[in-house]
């Protein structure tokens, strides 16, 4: 691993060198196909700077609706594999009519989770609609 520059840094460097540079030089298909990179460099660019940060919220979510039981990830690689598992475990309490009784606090929960992962896949999802426009 480097100091200088960072892993963002050369996303994000790459990501603007098609948005200001090579985009606007082309047209068609290849203008298309830049475009699509951008969004991809964009998106690795937040979840190099947002994932494990997000990763442990939800995992301290799942931690309080299934209980203290599960055991606190030391890593990162060992948090994402734990979420991956409590969210297993929390489907199947759901669909086994165990989670009935806090049922607001499961949409609660599973809402903040997707607004943080649509807040890295795409910033502008996770928007307020606004209502007057239907959206």
């Amino acid at each position: 691993m480097q100091d200088r520059p960072t892993a963002a840094e050369l996303l994000s460097a790459a990501r603007e060198f098609c948005e200001r540079e090579l985009g606007p030089e082309l047209t068609g298909r290849l203008r298309f196909q830049v475009r699509v990179m951008q969004n991809i460099l964009g998106i690795l660019e937040r979840e190099w700077t947002g994932e494990e940060a997000a990763v442990r919220a939800e995992w301290e979510r799942l931690r309080v609706l299934l209980g203290d039981r599960i055991q606190e990830p030391s890593s990162f690689g060992e948090a994402k594999q734990r979420v991956l598992e409590a969210n297993r475990e929390l489907a199947s309490r759901i669909r086994r009519g165990e989670m009935d009784e806090r049922w607001d606090e499961v949409v609660a929960a599973v809402f903040t989770t997707v607004a943080e992962k649509l807040a890295i896949a795409n910033p502008a999802y996770s928007a307020p609609a606004d209502s007057s426009t239907g959206a």
